[in-house]
């Protein structure tokens, strides 16, 4: 022990010890994850993860803070705040300098976290962009269209539209987009968002979810 620590000390200060590697910090920035409330009956949720409570009574269609979380592999699980039933933890691996965005939604009364995958959504100067997800549980089948910056005529954002189902992020010029919803192939609106700006190099996804005083309602998720 005592040549060990000389060894050490002649070093000037070098990482040494009896047989025990120092550990190699992880490279990047760490993970940051946020959530968007989508479960309708729940009022209010706290999520966890692996096992550490990161985001606090967060309310039916807001959309969390980013918040750190650990790198790796890591479990999730989202509850009431006020208790009741819990779901299954879901498993998402956290990238260093990644980030993840998660919807929670209902099913059969139980709070399911789902990931966004953020497939096309790399910035472009000059241009804008948008995507539309749906997590409006209660909808009818619909039509979702779209006006955009250099187009400002409804037109189609994909076709079908299911529930769940994500559009690729679509690319115009900066400026006012407007997405509307109608019953499938129908001309009648069931909801329309107004103007999103958006700027050059930005992007923004618009989740449908239930209005709480029913029928459609969105959020807009920046970056």
């Amino acid at each position: 022990m005592k040549r060990t620590l000389l060894f050490c000390l002649l070093l000037l200060g070098s990482a040494c010890s009896d047989g025990v590697q120092p550990s190699t910090p992880a490279s990047g920035p760490s993970p940051r994850l946020r959530v968007v409330h989508a479960a309708l009956p729940v009022q209010s949720m706290d999520v966890l993860v692996d096992g550490r409570t990161v985001i606090r009574n967060l309310t039916y269609g807001a959309t969390s803070a980013f918040v750190v979380v650990p790198s790796g592999v890591q479990s999730v699980l989202i509850r009431p705040t006020s208790g009741g039933t819990v779901g299954t933890p879901r498993t998402v691996t956290f990238a260093n300098g990644g980030q993840v965005t998660m919807v929670a939604v209902d099913s059969a009364s139980v709070i399911n976290p789902v990931v966004l995958t953020d497939t096309g959504s790399t910035p472009v100067p000059g241009a804008s962009k948008l995507r539309v997800v749906h997590f409006a549980t209660n909808a009818p089948p619909i039509s979702v269209l779209r006006t955009q910056p250099d187009f400002p005529t409804p037109i189609s954002v994909m076709f079908p539209f299911a529930y769940r189902a994500a559009s690729p992020y679509l690319q115009s010029t900066p400026g006012d987009w407007e997405v509307i919803v109608t019953r499938e192939n129908q001309p009648d609106t069931l909801y329309r968002t107004g103007p999103i700006a958006i700027g050059s190099g930005e992007l923004r996804t618009v989740v449908l979810i239930d209005a709480a005083a029913g029928g459609i309602g969105a959020v807009v998720v920046d970056p």
